[in-house]
């Protein structure tokens, strides 16, 4: 005779898979956590090892796919999570105690196999040694007047560039395949960057995309860099190759901006020396706005019409998508960055006016 199975068993035993689950990953998720305290070993073992060796699974497996996988595993991931939440509140109010645990149980389990795997695939990167300390920038010693000077030479170039081109028009793929060659071809230029993969995609929904104001994107658990398609022109160069940084094992924000900096100021391409000059300037006078607000507006005059005239464009852009969603972002973004090594959060964006004004400095006693 055929004897049905009893389903209070069957949970029994999958909760007592989600323990040893849980037993396994937390050990590896410690470790991890004390491998971060060692910068050193991070740089050479994990970084310009491990990562330049496993970053060649993601390139085998959906590197080639023109479109952002990655998007997909976001959307995949939250279902998931939505899923199982759900499920564990159905149980509750049916009294079924056991399948609720098992649920919660589930959720925990896929909170601890993201959390190590985004570390693992990607995320150690934020402990690696910094990038200072092995171009030996002396960021410590600079002082107001050593900003002050780069801001103005910096201004009256970005000025020139900007009287000679055209900034109606930017083939946004040519510049990914273009952005994307130079680095993975420049092998002199930064040699502790990971060229295993060096690729550039549009995100499903560039569209969607901007209501969080993105620009563009790393999926550390895809290795993909997206880049919003439908972003202003005038600094999208630059993003580019910000997020190819990323890519290629760089995880400061300031570092990217300063990697994006050092490729294209002496682009042959005057547009990208435009985005690099750009960008940057911008940065370097963010932080005269909160110390000096009456020297910021003086530098600001230094600009010419046609550069203001882009900052304006650009603001308007940004100013159709701000809402609650960009602001809910930028709170758990900056949550994000303070976790991982940035503790001055989306401000650490800004920080790359120091790196630049060192390697000015560098490059004047050369």
């Amino acid at each position: 005779m055929k004897t049905r199975r009893n389903p209070n068993r069957k949970w029994s035993l999958s909760i007592k898979r989600q323990y040893i689950s849980i037993a396994v990953l937390l050990p590896i998720i410690f470790l991890l956590e004390l491998f971060k305290q060692y910068p050193n070993a991070v740089e050479r073992y994990y970084s310009q090892g491990f990562y330049s060796l496993f970053s060649y699974l993601p390139k085998w497996l959906i590197g080639w796919i023109p479109f952002s996988v990655g998007d997909l595993f976001y959307i995949v991931a939250l279902l998931s999570f939505l899923g199982l939440i759900v499920g564990a509140i159905i149980r509750l109010f049916r009294k079924q105690w056991q399948l609720a645990w098992l649920y919660v149980l589930r959720v925990f389990t896929l909170c601890l196999l993201l959390y190590g795997y985004f570390y693992v695939s990607w995320g150690m990167n934020y402990y690696r040694v910094p990038l200072q300390e092995q171009l030996q920038l002396q960021v410590d010693s600079l002082n107001q007047d050593d900003y002050l000077d780069v801001l103005n030479r910096y201004i009256d170039t970005l000025n020139k560039l900007r009287a000679r081109i055209d900034t109606t028009a930017l083939d946004r793929a040519k510049v990914q395949h273009e952005l994307a060659a130079m680095m993975r071809e420049k092998t002199e230029f930064l040699p502790m960057l990971s060229r295993t993969q060096v690729c550039a995609k549009n995100p499903l929904s560039s569209e969607l995309v901007s209501y969080f104001t993105v620009t563009g994107y790393l999926n550390p658990f895809t290795q993909e860099v997206q880049v919003n398609a439908i972003a202003p022109t005038t600094s999208y160069p630059f993003t580019v190759v910000h997020e190819l940084a990323h890519q290629m094992g760089i995880g400061f924000e300031d570092e990217c901006n300063f990697i994006a900096f050092l490729a294209l100021h002496d682009h042959p391409n005057l547009r990208y020396q435009y985005a690099a000059y750009y960008e940057t300037v911008e940065y370097m006078l963010r932080p005269l706005y909160f110390q000096d607000e009456e020297r910021y507006r003086a530098y600001v005059l230094k600009l010419s019409d046609a550069v203001k005239g882009d900052y304006r464009d650009d603001r308007l852009f940004w100013q159709r998508y701000r809402g609650p969603v960009d602001r809910l972002m930028g709170f758990f973004y900056g949550n994000y960055l303070k976790h991982n090594n940035q503790p001055e959060g989306a401000a650490r964006y800004s920080l790359m006016s120091r790196l630049v004004v060192a390697w000015d400095r560098k490059q004047e006693t050369k």
